[in-house]
């Protein structure tokens, strides 16, 4: 969490020296960046899946030297991020419902989705209001490069769906191919 917040504070120094719209992404980020952090224990987060969500934060606030609007193998970066967001995040609530709750492998997978799903229609409607306040923009609060197109949101969201079901099917391959847990072992980890 120190590194990724000392990177977060050096990008938000030079945001603010450009005059960056993402400078009011770092509020944002900081946010979660601490959030998940204070909740880690009662979540039951993986070291690396913390490390991954901090890199996901990070490859959103590089859209401030226009990542945004490239196309890394031939797909928008946008697409990337959201992808990668609906992977991580499966992998936090997916560990989270195995560890805490007890839930068939199945009601894990369907709850896991709908939440990701969830996060991403919140996180668009909180795009969407912050381009209606504000105006188009850079960052999460503002419509940015990616985002000017009328079904932005329907791919935005189709990603972060596409990222959750790759994180299911990688959570699920490494507990198939894990000896099984006693409830004393699931307590331990």
């Amino acid at each position: 969490m120190i590194v990724f917040g000392a990177l977060f504070i050096a990008l938000e120094c030079y945001a603010l020296w450009v005059d960056s719209r993402y400078k009011w992404d770092f509020i944002f980020l900081m946010l979660l960046l601490v959030g998940v952090y204070v909740v880690r224990k009662r979540i039951n987060l993986h070291p690396v899946h913390y490390f991954l969500f901090c890199l996901f934060l990070l490859l959103h606030f590089l859209g401030m030297f226009g990542c945004y609007q490239t196309f890394p193998l031939g797909m928008e970066y946008d697409y990337w991020v959201h992808g990668f967001f609906g992977f991580v995040s499966s992998l936090i609530v997916l560990r989270a419902y195995y560890f805490i709750g007890v839930y068939t492998p199945t009601m894990i997978t369907v709850a896991a989705v709908a939440v990701i799903m969830g996060f991403s229609a919140i996180h668009e409607i909180f795009e969407y209001a912050g381009a209606m306040a504000v105006g188009e923009g850079e960052g999460v609060l503002f419509i940015g490069a990616g985002d000017l197109d009328e079904w932005d949101t329907q791919k935005d969201m189709l990603n972060n769906l596409v990222g959750a079901i790759l994180g299911v099917i990688v959570f699920h391959a490494v507990q198939y191919f894990q000896p099984p847990q006693t409830e004393a072992d699931k307590k331990e980890s």
